[in-house]
């Protein structure tokens, strides 16, 4: 049920989730560019980071972090174990992954570090568990991709209407809060274009400086 407190609440989480989507973003550029810029060769650089990642995979927890994250996406929703630095290894790991040149997609991943973010803030603020993995869920995938509106009706797709109003709050702040960084380069070329042709990205634009 509504309350102020809880209002607060969203208002922090919003923000937080934000600077992680936005920070995954930023970082999986700067990585990229640093990697490939060390070693240039493509096929060598992919090989040498793929056998540090995989000796990190079988170390850290047997493959916990492998893959696209469902097992903890899982985990978040269902009362599983979710530890405090699952969502950091995962977006660490993430990041060096897609930058090495592996392909596979962020979009999962993102879904795993936002619920398992949500998971881990949901005891410090005393709320349901399952709630903050689905508002961590959306919220961060809404700061990394800038698409508060797609995320707010993925939300209600996903977990139903019941606390609509709660999604397209922190999808909207979330947003808000991610900086111009995303993982779309189409998008953010888009963005910063900002001509008449594209009045909304225009708008959006002005109104975040």
């Amino acid at each position: 049920s509504f309350s102020w407190i809880l209002l607060a609440q969203l208002l922090l989480l919003g923000l937080i989730f934000g600077v992680v989507g936005g920070l995954f973003a930023w970082c999986l550029k700067l990585v990229k560019r640093f990697l490939s810029d060390k070693i240039k060769n493509p096929i060598v650089r992919i090989a040498l980071v793929g056998v540090g990642l995989s000796a990190l995979f079988l170390l850290l927890y047997q493959g916990r972090y492998s893959g696209l994250g469902t097992n903890l996406i899982q985990a978040s929703f269902h009362n599983g174990t979710i530890y405090g630095w699952d969502w950091i290894l995962k977006f660490i790991l993430t990041i060096v992954t897609l930058s090495a040149g592996f392909q596979g997609g962020e979009v999962t991943p993102l879904f795993e570090i936002g619920a398992t973010l949500g998971s881990s803030l949901a005891p410090l603020l005393h709320l349901s568990i399952p709630f903050l993995a689905g508002l961590g869920f959306i919220g961060v995938f809404s700061g990394a991709t800038n698409t508060p509106i797609a995320c707010f009706i993925m939300g209600i797709e996903l977990f139903g209407s019941e606390a609509a109003v709660y999604f397209f709050m922190v999808c909207l702040i979330s947003f808000m809060c991610s900086g111009n960084s995303g993982i779309y380069a189409s998008q953010q070329s888009l963005y910063r274009k900002g001509t008449a042709e594209y009045p909304l990205f225009n708008a959006l634009k002005n109104r975040r400086k």
